[in-house]
């Protein structure tokens, strides 16, 4: 997984996104992409990721799908 390139890619979507994108990628992997994200960055998207709440399907779906487009893209 090019973690450099998806960390590029995932910082012109919206936080929240980014919050729920990295959720649902292995721990392992999600961390390594936090840690090449600016500082600021960084703080803001942990606190969403511990706040996030169960989403519906659709959303899930559109999420993995942009999820699955990031990785295509490495």
């Amino acid at each position: 997984m090019n973690y450099r390139a998806i960390a590029k890619k995932l910082l012109q979507e919206q936080p929240q996104t980014m919050a729920v994108l990295l959720a649902r990628l292995p721990a392992q992997d999600a961390g390594e992409i936090v840690k090449l994200l600016p500082d600021f960055v960084q703080a803001d998207l942990v606190q969403r990721i511990v706040h996030i709440e169960r989403l519906p399907d659709e959303v899930l779906a559109e999420i993995d799908a942009t999820l699955e487009a990031l990785l295509r893209s490495r």
